[in-house]
């Protein structure tokens, strides 16, 4: 890779080098469309399993050549029910049939939109008006609970069909001839995660997809013929990108579980049936604690995580239990590889940073008042380009204008550091930065430091309205089990560790954080709970909304 940008020859030489990487660039771009390379793997790949999954106690295979077939017959069916470029709604935790739709779409022409399994009847509404699909998929959520009722009641006229059926429903239905579809076609409408309110659409193509999960896999290096289990959520650029399209590229079985089971993945730990793990940090933390002790005989190679901090001491754990590499992954929703950690990284820079661009990406840390490339280790707004951004925001150009600029640069509104190596460190959100008196406090700094005291599991800093100040900082704490931290002790830890404006003038503590499906906070629900505000589109008379967030501030 190349260093970053330094000053021009002729200027001071005081003026520090400037936070720019060019990684390097691609020796050529996968100019295919999905079913293309599904076709390339049902041949050269045809007798090996692609799916693993469990049926009861049971655990099943499809190879590659039978979801090639499968997903060609539902093609057939999707073909004769839309036109290509129409969007078809799949509203379920994970299944075998999701990736058979998913493939099946992507034969017949047709755009996926998945929603997520959390979202509240407005917020599927909303989903519904902004991508007007043609057919709805349904299954079931997070808790088992059956979708299609809802489902009927929330999408009008639009069809509602189950996901557990659709091979059968394809197989009786009338088949219609399938489209070409090219590389640069959209294939994916990937809602953003909801962090922050409402939610955009971001639109991929083939091409931008496919390259993506490839960039990812050029640093995992994964051999031919491995076995991935990563229980991210489907609706999820994760899930829909690395986990499905990864496998299909090189080609690896996938395990599909329908949802995260602790248990389930010991289970197929001690079988030997994995090698390679990820997930969210919450999820790799669990599956650490029931395996216990000494997992080193059985065959891990590596462990990726992202979309939350992973803390060194994770890091330690993982490799001490399991032997195996740990890397982690950077993306949104609007480019899904960014940056990446090598493996062989060693545990500060797994734990402190996001990795370094990967191949054929431009990164940029600027000041968003006015676009300048801040000094290394500064903070400013992350912008990235690259093969792999969105063509935009369905429906929304004035938000795509916003979002990507005349110079082709994604502004991700996430707040990071550059060093002198390229490697690149998570600051927080934009809007999630803190102005105290005039003091910029960023979250993600303190956050780092709070997580490693033993007394806290997990720890958020939002803004408290504040006439004088404009905003305190307030800590909402998740204590560690058995622990009874208080904000006086809190508050004595950070003294000698951060500057007195960015220590939290009231902690609060919660059993839980609200979450999205993929494992992040939603700061703005922790903020309004914290500032005693109702959510967006809530009634003004407070009422319990499903999963709240309790708070209570400690006296």
């Amino acid at each position: 890779m190349s260093s970053p940008s330094t000053s021009p020859a002729g200027t001071d030489d005081a003026q520090a080098a400037l936070s720019i990487w060019q990684a390097d660039r691609l020796d050529r771009i996968l100019d295919e469309s999905i079913p293309q390379v599904l076709a390339r793997q049902a041949e050269s790949a045809a007798d090996r399993p692609a799916l693993i999954w469990f049926d009861g106690d049971e655990v099943k295979q499809l190879t590659f050549a039978e979801l090639s077939r499968a997903a060609t017959t539902v093609a057939g069916a999707l073909a004769a029910a839309t036109r290509p470029g129409d969007r078809i709604a799949v509203w379920s935790r994970n299944s075998v049939d999701w990736v058979v739709l998913q493939y099946g779409c992507a034969l017949a022409g047709l755009l996926v939109t998945g929603f997520n399994t959390a979202w509240t009847d407005p917020e599927v509404r909303y989903a519904m008006e902004l991508t007007t699909p043609a057919l709805v998929f349904t299954g079931t959520d997070r808790t088992g609970a059956d979708l299609a009722a809802r489902a009927s009641e929330l999408c009008g006229t639009t069809p509602v069909l189950e996901l557990a059926t659709v091979r059968g429903w394809a197989e009786h239905a009338p088949q219609a001839e399938l489209p070409r579809v090219k590389p640069t076609d959209p294939f994916l409408i990937q809602f953003t995660s909801g962090t922050t309110g409402r939610a955009k659409g971001a639109v991929l193509s083939h091409r931008a997809l496919l390259n993506a999960a490839l960039a990812r896999l050029e640093y995992d290096l994964p051999r031919d013929g491995e076995i991935w289990l990563n229980p991210v959520p489907y609706h999820h650029i994760g899930g829909f990108c690395h986990i499905v399209l990864g496998g299909l590229l090189k080609p690896c079985a996938l395990v599909v579980m329908e949802r995260f089971d602790a248990d389930r993945v010991v289970t197929l730990l001690r079988r030997r049936m994995v090698t390679r793990l990820g997930g969210v940090p919450t999820m790799i933390t669990d599956i650490v604690n029931r395996l216990g002790g000494d997992g080193r005989d059985l065959g891990l190679v590596s462990v990726g995580s992202g979309g939350a901090t992973v803390t060194r001491h994770l890091i330690e754990t993982v490799r001490e239990v399991f032997g195996a590499a740990v890397t982690v992954t950077y993306g949104q929703s609007e480019c899904p590889t960014a940056t990446h950690t090598p493996p062989d990284a060693d545990d500060l820079t797994v734990s402190t940073t996001i990795g370094r661009p990967v191949a054929g990406s431009e990164i940029r840390i600027v000041d968003p008042a006015t676009d300048a490339p801040v000094p290394l280790g500064e903070i400013g707004e992350l912008r990235i380009r690259s093969p792999y951004l969105m063509d935009g925001y369905w429906r929304m150009p004035d938000k795509t204008a916003e979002t990507i600029g005349p110079d082709g640069f994604l502004h991700t509104g996430d707040l990071a550091s550059m060093d002198a190596a390229g490697y690149l460190t998570f600051r927080g959100r934009q809007r999630d930065v803190i102005i105290r008196g005039g003091e910029n406090v960023y979250p993600a700094e303190v956050e780092e430091v709070l997580i490693a005291h033993p007394g806290i599991a997990d720890v958020v800093l939002v803004g408290v309205d504040d006439e004088r100040l404009g905003e305190r900082v307030a800590g909402v704490v998740i204590r560690a089990a058995g622990s009874r931290v208080g904000g006086d002790e809190l508050t004595d830890y950070l003294r000698e560790r951060v500057a007195y404006f960015k220590i939290p003038s009231a902690w609060h503590f919660v059993d839980s954080l609200p979450m999205t499906a993929s494992g992040k906070v939603q700061r703005f629900l922790v903020r309004q709970s914290v500032n005693g505000r109702p959510a967006p589109g809530t009634a003004a008379t407070p009422r319990k909304p499903r999963g709240p967030i309790e708070i209570a501030q400690e006296q």
